[in-house]
């Protein structure tokens, strides 16, 4: 399995595409969209139309891919898109794939979970796009020296905050070492501020996102996973791990308490936007949502610090997901035209409808996209940043680690166990 991940040129990268460039509500688990478009004529309705499958998770712009959907079809007549989006999509492609029902095109993620899939993918290397990628996106989408996806976007994540209860509670500045945290918590406690309501029903805010920063911040990540691969070391090696649970715990106490696995995403957002909360750990993608509450809440975002050098604490970057082709699919050629019409018009449904970070370098980043991923590229400026090493993890670990995490976080399941039980699990799934 392919295992490098360049450490050095994350931040240098990333800058070519966002500073360079600037002069998974809780949803329904699938969402279909198989409207079409009415301005058919003689000719096409005589045409069997192009049926497109297309899965992705990115739930957070469910109406957002539907509206691009139904604009191809509008242009394209003879085609109909049948979108789907679904929090739950890795186990959906699985069953689609064993039934038979293969999609044509879906959204996975880089490194372990590309590769697992590159056997029933179609090689892109070539198409018209591929030169405007960004170059800290080729990475992880390159398997045996094929490029086999589109990258949808860069994003980094953190602790988003508002500012005007930051202000409230006399806090000017934001903490980059575990000890600030937690007297930025205090302060908030003291002017009876509730600081989170994170979404620990859900598994990926923490199975993945906040249980990848101890992994990411190891000075040699992919080397320390290769090391856990192999049985060389284990997950309670990690020297920032007690830090993780220092957090956690922290939006525990600070938060709702062991009600947190009760917490939806649509809660955790509601919360935050509506001024309940005085943080959440999401990242640039939320932003939508969260204006669509309240468009002139005053935010932004900082990274979350496992320790007390605050020059090691960093904000995680990467592309959260490719669109890929399945090459066994018998609309090949017309899922590549879609990948093309979709970079040739990047800009209005990436960049401005979307409101995502573009891995491409000729999409230009707007005042639109709002404040937080203006803290990224701020982060990104100044080199402060770390990968999304659980792309490395074991295929499906990252669902089932949430499963030991809530224990704890619901008092059932003491750390020692709760590590124990992700050691298992990683075990289990490992590639010897």
């Amino acid at each position: 399995m392919k295992k490098s991940l360049s450490m050095l040129t994350v931040g240098a990268l990333l800058l070519t595409s966002l500073v360079g460039c600037a002069g998974g509500n809780e949803p329904q688990a699938a969402d279909t969209n198989k409207s079409t478009s009415g301005n058919t004529n003689s000719t096409t309705k005589d045409k069997e139309k192009v049926k497109l499958s297309l899965i992705q998770f990115k739930v957070e712009i469910t109406d957002k891919v539907k509206a691009m959907a139904a604009d191809y079809m509008a242009q394209n007549p003879n085609v109909v898109i049948e979108a789907e989006v679904s929090k739950e999509s890795a186990t959906l492609l699985k069953t689609r794939f064993a039934s038979g029902e293969e999609p044509d095109l879906f959204m996975v993620k880089a490194f372990t979970d590309i590769e697992d899939w590159s056997d029933r993918l179609a090689d892109l290397s070539n198409e018209p796009w591929m030169s405007k990628v960004t170059p800290s996106a080729f990475e992880g989408m390159t398997v045996k020296g094929k490029k086999l996806g589109f990258p949808v976007a860069i994003e980094g994540y953190g602790f988003i905050y508002n500012k005007d209860l930051f202000a409230k509670a006399g806090i000017d500045k934001v903490p980059t070492t575990l000890t600030e945290l937690k007297q930025v918590n205090e302060k908030l406690k003291a002017a009876n501020i509730s600081s989170y309501s994170e979404a620990y029903k859900e598994w990926w805010p923490l199975g993945q996102h906040l249980f990848n920063l101890p992994f990411a911040y190891e000075k040699e990540p992919v080397a320390t996973i290769n090391k856990i691969n192999k049985g060389e070391a284990k997950v309670n090696d990690i020297v920032n791990m007690n830090g993780f649970f220092d957090v956690l715990d922290m939006t525990v106490k600070y938060g709702k308490g062991e009600q947190s696995v009760g917490i939806s995403y649509d809660n955790e957002v509601a919360d935050f936007s509506s001024g309940k909360t005085a943080m959440m750990q999401q990242g640039v993608w939320v932003i939508d949502s969260i204006v669509k509450i309240n468009p002139n809440l005053n935010m932004g975002m900082f990274a979350i610090p496992l320790n007390d050098n605050a020059s090691e604490t960093k904000m995680p970057v990467g592309v959260p997901g490719y669109y890929v082709v399945n090459k066994n699919s018998k609309n090949v050629e017309e899922s590549k035209k879609f990948l093309n019409w979709l970079h040739q018009n990047g800009q209005k449904y990436l960049v401005d409808s979307f409101k995502l970070i573009p891995a491409f370098t000729d999409l230009k980043t707007t005042p639109d996209l709002g404040p937080l991923a203006a803290e990224l590229t701020s982060y990104a400026a100044k080199n402060q940043t770390i990968p999304w090493a659980h792309t490395l993890w074991p295929s499906g670990s990252n669902q089932e680690f949430a499963k030991p995490l809530q224990a704890y976080v619901g008092g059932q399941m003491k750390k020692e166990a709760a590590l124990a039980e992700v050691q298992n699990i990683w075990n289990a799934r490992v590639k010897k």
